[in-house]
């Protein structure tokens, strides 16, 4: 006896298909829209003027005590660096006042007629390259022992390769005595030729916020375990 196997196909219309999918295109097309909505917004927002935002870089001499420092002043500005447009851009752009109003909410005075604890030195790299060995070089600063090295052994001044990129505002403390540097902040920024002056101060406004945001550093001086104290 012989069975015989009927085998039904169904299709479904290819304009029903079409229907359903657009059906379900619209129901999702709120979602897409919201997600790339979230995507372009991030996407701007990591082309801002100041792409540190996250963090600068930051370094300092572990041997210093910061809880002692109380007064501060920008330091004279060398031969070296007043026909240097970058510093000359930097000195009319507000920076200076921006560094103010931040020590100031830090508790810490500046001094107009008597010599500061501190001196203050900024830096702008423009459309140039400066490596750390040249900056300090240029300001002629000498380091401690415990600078970037809080075992004060001496390790942390060989690093003088790195290089800061172009448009990255740097910021450093010195001690009155020595000339030794003894914190160094830095931001970079995407500044353009192109951008308005406006556009321009309030990108280093926010690159001042960046750098000195973590200023004072932790006081680890007490933990050297070699006498590098600055007492």
């Amino acid at each position: 006896m012989h069975y015989r196997t009927t085998l039904k196909i169904h299709f479904t219309p290819f304009s029903q298909k079409t229907r359903k999918i657009s059906s379900q295109h619209k129901k999702y097309q709120p979602v897409m829209a919201l997600f790339l909505m979230l995507v372009f917004s991030l996407f701007f927002t990591g082309c801002s003027s100041v792409s540190a935002l996250v963090g600068g870089r930051h370094k300092h001499d572990y041997a210093q005590n910061f809880e002692r420092i109380q007064s501060y002043n920008f330091h004279p500005v060398s031969n070296a660096l007043k026909n240097n447009s970058d510093f000359q851009f930097i000195s009319n752009s507000g920076v200076l006042l921006s560094i103010e109003n931040a020590m100031a909410a830090k508790k810490l005075r500046k001094e107009r007629n008597i010599e500061p604890e501190i001196w203050v030195n900024y830096y702008f790299t423009g459309e140039h390259t400066i490596s750390v060995g040249e900056l300090n070089e240029l300001f002629n600063y000498n380091l401690g022992l415990a600078w970037d090295d809080k075992y004060g052994t001496g390790q942390g001044i060989a690093n003088s390769h790195y290089q800061f990129s172009k448009d990255t505002l740097i910021i450093d403390f010195v001690s009155r005595e020595g000339n030794r540097l003894i914190w160094r902040g830095s931001a970079p920024t995407s500044i353009a030729m192109g951008d308005s002056l406006q556009s321009k101060q309030e990108a280093l406004k926010e690159a001042v916020k960046v750098i000195l945001a973590p200023f004072p550093p932790e006081n680890n001086f007490s933990s050297l375990k070699t006498p590098v104290f600055d007492e």
